[in-house]
């Protein structure tokens, strides 16, 4: 079944969780961090879910670039603290990506972690 709406539908941590959650028969409603530990001692049940989190992912950093072109990207939010399981995954779908004519940025993860959100929004 193909599913549509927002980017947070194919590339959240939320949704991420819930998949791990389902796929390792776990309940969604544990803790993010409890979800996580099982997953690293379970990858290879989940490698599936983390290359489809990751190429999509991608994708919406691909569409930022074609239509923005920014230097850098930032991703914040609970992604900073899963970076063992996740960033090869993005490293990898990012080589495949397909832009135009222009390079990937360079990919770095918020000085602020989760907190960099709320940083930001108390700034404005």
């Amino acid at each position: 079944m193909v599913e549509s709406g927002c980017f947070e539908i194919y590339a959240s941590m939320k949704r991420l969780r819930e998949k791990i959650a389902k796929k390792l028969n776990l309940s969604e409603d544990l803790n993010g961090e409890i979800i996580f530990e099982f997953a690293k001692r379970n990858m290879e049940k989940i490698e599936d879910i983390l290359e489809e989190f990751a190429d999509n992912l991608v994708e919406g950093i691909t569409n930022i670039v074609n239509i923005f072109e920014p230097e850098v990207i930032c991703i914040g939010g609970s992604y900073v603290y899963h970076t063992d399981i996740l960033e090869e995954k993005v490293n990898n779908a990012l080589k495949k990506a397909k832009t135009y004519n222009k390079e990937i940025p360079k990919i770095v993860t918020a000085k602020f972690e989760n907190s960099s959100g709320i940083i930001g929004a108390t700034l404005l």
